[in-house]
């Protein structure tokens, strides 16, 4: 199968310029970058087969939920954050009696096939990848929605759902501050520029107030070269140093708060944790944890709200962000 980035390669663009053209975008590229485009799309019968996966008219009833999980050593499913989310997108689509199919495969054409078998309606794609998310909005005619995208981009049939991810790092380093601690870390688990928004919004905090972390407090353990908990034995003789860590989501405080327990670390009384998200299990350990609330309910309705416009061919906003807040519980204490 003929794909956008095979017809990128090939005229030597990105596959975003390559969208654009098939989209009509044409404003966004020069006539002679078109045409090149153009010409190598009729030579290569990629409308053809592009024709090919589109879904008859008749509506199915079904939106597909395609969730990446980027790595072999991560069980996506086991995020309690996902289950959440999942399970608001399920109620909020049956209210319009519509019903979501989980796609766990994580090709594109594999998506794509599944797109094709079961004859969606519409796709929400959750934690993709800039490069196939445009692949698969270039082969999927029908309405998309992206929850938790690190990037924008511009589709007519598109509807982007973010959460202020850089007031969410800086809400916490300013949470930090006011408690006295400076000797801080984050802990994360990709080393994709594009997804550290929370680091840089933590990062501005300290910055604000005269003080400059250095990319030695960024821990991060690969989820693509090691296992989560193979990665904390690692930096464990460093990160057990500072009086605070920010976590990129509350899964992984957790994880470092049992961690730290099993290794004779206190908290807060040795060192303070944070995470992201507050998820259901954030008010039953011991500590309660501090974290950063995204509501996950609100999100799930601005995606199916849009999705359903869309669908029913109305003016939508193509991007929207949501606000985050700071929930103090006990899992961090105050050092003045």
């Amino acid at each position: 199968m003929i794909r956008i980035k095979d017809i990128a390669e090939k005229c030597g663009v990105s596959t975003a310029t390559v969208s654009y053209v098939i989209h009509g975008k044409t404003a966004k590229v020069s006539q002679a970058v078109r045409e090149k485009i153009e010409a190598e799309i009729a030579n290569s019968g990629y409308i053809s087969n592009q024709s090919a996966l589109s879904l008859v008219s008749r509506s199915s009833g079904l939106i597909g939920v395609a969730i990446m999980n980027h790595s072999d050593n991560k069980n996506i499913m086991a995020d309690p954050y996902f289950g959440v989310l999942l399970s608001y997108l399920e109620k909020e689509f049956r209210k319009q009696d519509k019903y979501i199919l989980v796609l766990l495969d994580q090709s594109m054409d594999g998506l794509i096939r599944d797109a094709r078998r079961w004859n969606l309606d519409g796709l929400v794609l959750c934690n993709q990848l800039k490069e196939m998310m445009v692949e698969i909005s270039s082969q999927f005619l029908n309405p998309i929605v992206t929850i938790d995208a690190s990037f924008v981009f511009e589709y007519d049939k598109l509807v982007q759902i973010f959460i202020d991810d850089y007031h969410g790092g800086y809400l916490m380093g300013e949470y930090f501050l006011s408690l006295g601690h400076k000797n801080v870390a984050m802990l994360d688990d990709s080393v994709l520029e594009v997804n550290r928004h929370r680091w840089r919004g933590f990062r501005q905090a300290y910055l604000d107030k005269g003080i400059k972390l250095l990319e030695a407090s960024h821990y991060i353990i690969d989820i693509d070269k090691e296992k989560f908990h193979d990665g904390l034995t690692r930096i464990f003789p460093e990160i057990k140093n500072h009086s605070a860590i920010f976590c990129v989501s509350d899964n992984y405080a957790l994880q470092l708060m049992n961690y730290f327990s099993k290794n004779g670390i206190r908290i807060p009384e040795d060192i303070s944790i944070s995470g992201y998200d507050d998820i259901f299990y954030t008010q039953f350990t011991m500590p309660e944890l501090t974290t950063i609330r995204q509501n996950v309910e609100e999100k799930a309705v601005m995606a199916v709200n849009s999705m359903m416009d869309m669908l029913a061919g109305k003016h939508v906003t193509h991007n929207i962000t949501l606000p985050v807040e700071l929930v103090v519980r006990d899992s961090c204490r105050s050092l003045l």
